[in-house]
């Protein structure tokens, strides 16, 4: 799996800086009704609403539990060292946003500077709201250490990761077949991390399936509203004079 991954994230370093993107230069505060869009097409997009239905049918059948048995049982996946390769295929899903986010090209530092904002603050939602989750659902987990089961939060993470990653690629200069493997290996990363955890007897299949939908809604969210509109950001700006300056706070108002 490292090895597919690191085959056209390779190439994207290599050509994709070459590209004539905006990325970050159309970070803009959301209007009116925007949020609810964005927060809607999100939670269309398949990668959201497949697995958590997939993983309703799970929780309804004996299939959750039996599969997840099995699964733990076998590891033909990951073997032995399966809560180790979840926690690395985590961090090569973060690694993957910021080698993504800084081939993207950019129009100017300060926009840069706005788009990691954007997958920073990602970052941070992804983590309150899985939490969040955590305290009220109280799920315990099959192997009956604590009830922190639902969701998964490494699959959350490596969801949320990949998905900004590949939204990154959109901006970037790059031929059709790097694009699609590049995707490819990336969502086989998110998946591998969420699955390694099952092996590893931490969750449950269906929650590492709402953790995956969690980590992509997070980000699709973030990335529709705060990437895509019609208006600017709050910014501070100064300007020098004869004998010191002024700063100026600038707010939207819409």
């Amino acid at each position: 799996m490292f090895r597919t991954c690191g085959i056209p994230l390779l190439c994207l370093l290599l050509g994709g800086c070459l590209g004539q993107g905006q990325w970050g230069g159309g970070i803009e505060w959301p209007q009116r009704g925007q949020l609810a869009t964005a927060a809607r097409d999100a939670a269309l997009a398949p990668e959201t609403w497949v697995p958590v239905a997939t993983a309703g049918l799970l929780i309804a059948t004996d299939y959750d539990q039996k599969w997840t048995r099995n699964m733990a049982e076998d590891r033909e996946m990951f073997g032995s060292d399966a809560q180790d390769v979840s926690s690395t295929l985590r961090d090569v899903a973060t690694g993957a946003y910021i080698l993504t986010a800084l081939a993207a090209p950019s129009p100017n530092l300060a926009d840069k500077s706005k788009g990691l904002m954007v997958g920073a603050s990602t970052m941070i939602l992804d983590g309150f709201v899985s939490r969040g989750l955590k305290d009220l659902i109280k799920r315990e987990r099959p192997n009956e250490r604590n009830d922190r089961s639902m969701p998964s939060g490494h699959a959350s993470i490596a969801a949320s990761r990949t998905t900004m990653a590949m939204r990154n690629l959109e901006a970037i200069n790059m031929p059709d077949w790097t694009r699609q493997m590049t995707n490819w290996s990336l969502r086989g990363v998110a998946l591998g991390s969420g699955f390694a955890r099952v092996e590893a007897n931490k969750h449950y299949l269906s929650d590492v399936l709402v953790g995956y939908a969690l980590g992509n809604f997070v980000a699709n969210f973030m990335y529709n509203a705060f990437m895509e509109g019609d208006s600017e950001l709050p910014s501070i700006t100064f300007q020098p004079a004869q004998g010191g300056g002024a700063f100026t706070f600038t707010i939207p108002v819409h």
